[in-house]
């Protein structure tokens, strides 16, 4: 039930659900991120079913924004572990 789910929510554009597929989808592949994202429905599921939480939607732009903000850190890391400098640059 929740790799239907999942594959009907990596057509969806405008959902963080789907983002995340996509994301994966470039790494790993497209039946390992339909797992991934079924396995992300069933955590998300749970709580719902069990403790009558919601869930809501917090949008593509806010998901791509935080996965953007990992990366940065994850880079920052990287740089100061190999010893090197992290010049900024601005966007004209």
């Amino acid at each position: 039930m929740f790799c239907a789910a999942a594959r009907a929510l990596a057509q969806i554009v405008d959902k963080a659900l789907g983002g995340f597929y996509r994301r994966l989808c470039g790494r790993i592949g497209g039946l390992a991120a339909n797992a991934a994202l079924a396995r992300n429905l069933a955590q998300l599921f749970c709580p719902l079913l069990g403790h009558g939480l919601q869930y809501v939607e917090k949008g593509l732009k806010d998901y791509e924004n935080r996965a953007l903000e990992t990366e940065a850190r994850l880079l920052r890391k990287l740089a100061q572990k190999q010893e090197f400098m992290l010049v900024g640059t601005t966007a004209n």
